[in-house]
C-alpha cells in the first residue's frame, strides 16, 4: 500500500469530476436498488443534479440518503441533500444552464423539479501505474486519507 499526497489526490479527482457532465447514480431503499444516468454539475466541492419529487430516486433519497455514483473509472460514496426547489439556487442554475441547456430549458422550472445535492465520504479510482499495472486510489474524505492498492495482474499469454 502506498501513500499519496490528499491534496494532490483530491484536486486530481475534482477536475475529472467538474469535467464531466454525466454520472450514474445508484440509490436503494426498501432492499430495492436502482441505477440511471444523470446530468450533473459540480462546485463547493460537491455534485449537484436536479429531479422530480415525482421519480424513484427522489423518493428513495428522501428514504436512504447513501447514494454511489460512477463518473468513468471514478466511483462516489456520498451522502445526498434534498436542497430545494432547482431555481432556489443560483450557482447551480448558472452552471446547470451552461453544460446542459436542453434540461435546462424542459425541466428546471417546473414546479416539481428539485434539487439534489451529494456530499462525497469516499472515492475509489481506478489506475494504473507507470508500468501499466492496475490499481485503485482510495479517498477517504473524513479522515483526509488516501493511499493505492495494487491489483492482482496476469500477464496476457503470448
Amino acid at each position: 500500500m502506498e501513500q499519496l499526497n490528499y491534496e494532490i489526490e483530491l484536486e486530481k479527482v475534482y477536475k475529472q469530476i467538474e469535467n464531466n457532465r454525466l454520472a450514474v447514480l445508484a440509490t436503494c431503499d426498501n432492499n430495492r436498488p436502482t441505477a440511471r444516468t444523470i446530468s450533473i454539475v459540480f462546485f463547493d466541492e460537491k455534485i449537484y443534479f436536479q429531479t422530480s419529487v415525482d421519480y424513484l430516486k427522489y423518493k428513495q433519497i428522501s428514504k436512504n440518503n447513501n447514494v454511489a455514483l460512477c463518473i468513468l473509472n471514478i466511483q462516489i460514496e456520498g451522502i445526498a441533500n434534498l436542497k430545494g426547489k432547482t431555481t432556489e439556487n443560483d450557482k447551480f442554475i448558472e452552471i446547470y444552464k451552461k453544460d446542459h441547456k436542453d434540461s435546462y430549458k424542459k425541466y428546471s422550472n417546473l414546479d416539481t423539479s428539485r434539487l439534489i445535492e451529494i456530499i462525497p465520504q469516499k472515492i475509489t479510482i481506478w489506475d494504473y501505474d507507470s508500468s501499466g499495472k492496475p490499481s485503485r486510489i482510495f479517498i477517504d474524505l473524513a479522515t483526509k486519507s488516501v493511499h493505492r492498492t495494487m491489483e492482482p495482474f496476469i500477464e496476457k499469454a503470448s
